[in-house]
Formats: C-alpha cells, sequence, structure tokens
C-alpha cells in the first residue's frame, strides 16, 4: 500500500509537470539517445551494468576466501525528450552477475570455481526538472547455481526460490554540482513470493574535482530490506575515474561490504569483503 501511494504521487507529478510546460516547447522524441537522465548507480549490486570485482571475503565462522564477481549488462535509454522545462526518458536494462570463489583444498591446492549466477531484467521511467529526478522502475530477479559448486556439494543445496522475484520502486535523486544522493522505496509485487516485500535504498557519490580527465571519488550505497530486517547492508568506494568531456568513462576502486551476500540463495550470514573493484561505461 505504500508503494502505490509512493507510485500514484509519481504519476501525478508528471501530469502537474507537463500541465506548467509551455504549448511552445520543444517536443521532438529521441531514440536511442546517448546522453542518460538519470545516472548509472554503480555500487548498486544489481544494477544492470559492466563491471567486476575480487575480494577477500569473510563469511561468520568460516575462513576468508577470494570471492570474484562478473556483472555483464547494460541499461540503455530507449526514448526520451528533453526541452526547457524538463527532461524524460524510458530504459531497458538487462544483465548478468556471475559469482565465482577460489578456495583451499584438503591436498594444499586452489580450486576456483562458479558459484552462482543472477539475471535480471529492468524497465524504467525517469523525469528530471532541474536538479532533481524521479525514477519509477519494474524488473525481475531470478537466481541459478553454478554448476561447480553444485558438484562440489552433491546437489544438495537447492534453490529455495528467495530471490526470484519482480518488484517495482520509485528512486529520488538530487544532483548537487557533479555529485548526486538518492533515495529509494520498493516492494515486491509477486502474487506468491518466498521473502518479504518491502526494500529501501540510499546513498550518493562524491566527486573531488570536476570536469577533469582524471578524478578522485568516494560513493556509498546502503540498502534494508524486511526480509533481513531492515539491517543495512552498507558498500562503500574510494578511487580514481577516468573521463571523457563531463562522462566517467572507466571508474576503480578499492571497495568495503558488510552485509548479507547480494547474489544467489545461499546463506552465509553477514559478511565482509575488500578488495578492488572496476567500472566500464561502453554505452
Amino acid at each position: 500500500m505504500i508503494m502505490r501511494s509512493f507510485i500514484y504521487a509519481f504519476l501525478l507529478s508528471i501530469v502537474a509537470i507537463t500541465s506548467n510546460a509551455s504549448i511552445k516547447k520543444d517536443s521532438s522524441i529521441t531514440f536511442f539517445p546517448r546522453a542518460r537522465v538519470f545516472p548509472v548507480i554503480f555500487l548498486d549490486p544489481l544494477e544492470c551494468q559492466i563491471n567486476g570485482g575480487s575480494y577477500f571475503l569473510s563469511p561468520n565462522n568460516s575462513d576468508p576466501r577470494l570471492y570474484s564477481l562478473v556483472n555483464l549488462g547494460f541499461s540503455k535509454p530507449i526514448i526520451a525528450n528533453h526541452n526547457k522545462y524538463f527532461a524524460w526518458e524510458c530504459n531497458f536494462g538487462a544483465a548478468t552477475f556471475t559469482q565465482f570463489d577460489l578456495i583451499k583444498t584438503d591436498r594444499s591446492k586452489y580450486l576456483a570455481g562458479l558459484i552462482n549466477n543472477d539475471y535480471k531484467i529492468s524497465m524504467d521511467y525517469s523525469l528530471q526538472k532541474n536538479n532533481h529526478t524521479f525514477r519509477l522502475r519494474i524488473f525481475h530477479v531470478s537466481s541459478h547455481l553454478g554448476d561447480d559448486y553444485m558438484l562440489r556439494h552433491n546437489d544438495s543445496i537447492t534453490n529455495d526460490k528467495s530471490v526470484n522475484y519482480e518488484q517495482a520502486d520509485l528512486t529520488y535523486l538530487k544532483a548537487v554540482a557533479n555529485n548526486y544522493y538518492y533515495l529509494s522505496m520498493g516492494e515486491i509485487y509477486t502474487k506468491f513470493v518466498f521473502r518479504k516485500r518491502l526494500s529501501f535504498q540510499g546513498g550518493g557519490l562524491f566527486n573531488f574535482s570536476s570536469s577533469k580527465p582524471i578524478n578522485l571519488f568516494t560513493s556509498i550505497n546502503l540498502k534494508a530490506f524486511a526480509e533481513n530486517n531492515f539491517a543495512p547492508d552498507i558498500r562503500t568506494a574510494v578511487g580514481i575515474s577516468f573521463n571523457r568531456s563531463t562522462e566517467s568513462m572507466v571508474k576503480i576502486w578499492l571497495e568495503y561490504y558488510n552485509g548479507q551476500l547480494p547474489y544467489s540463495t545461499l546463506d552465509f550470514g553477514r559478511v565482509n569483503w575488500l578488495g578492488l573493484a572496476m567500472w566500464v561505461n561502453f554505452y
């Protein structure tokens, strides 16, 4: 009910903004535009994007291990309109989130293997006026254990479907110069679901300089799920951005994460990881 109220408010804001625009506004429509209204939130573990990282992961009551992510995806504006009063866009996104580990065997050898694959498909509508942007998004996520992991455990761990669901969320983002912060509320709308429905997200990005070929940045992303009694999952980064004009093309950062494993149906309890990651802009 809370999420539906936010969605209704968002739709009313669309009507209000468009009704205030002059009839002389530029009404041209652009297909597959290069520029984006809503930026890529690269620290969101489930953002449709190209990035990866390797970390030392410490599960509860378990030895540290090497844990690696390879995320391949995109979120591309399909249709957009930019004019002097406001801008809007519709995006389509898809991604696969793959996780690997490196463990030490009884024979003092190291063995790498595929743990899990998560898949996501999404659609969203973003509306921007001045430095305020709202995004309404729906998406589907499903999770599938990797062959290597199932073979190691004799296929004894089954997919409990807790990470197979559809969700709608509403995000508010405010840009401040070359930086931004955001708040989001989401609700799972799948009729039959194996997890609690409500979730929140927030965070931001701060660049230490702007309009330079190379600049330092820091960022944070927090997620809180009813499924985990709203204990926050915290992901932080500090790193270097390589830019072309005002657009970031590559980011490399040192990252720390504390929270539930953001992928797969495996329950390692609360984990910590520390390592290096990279994001690439191929859009």
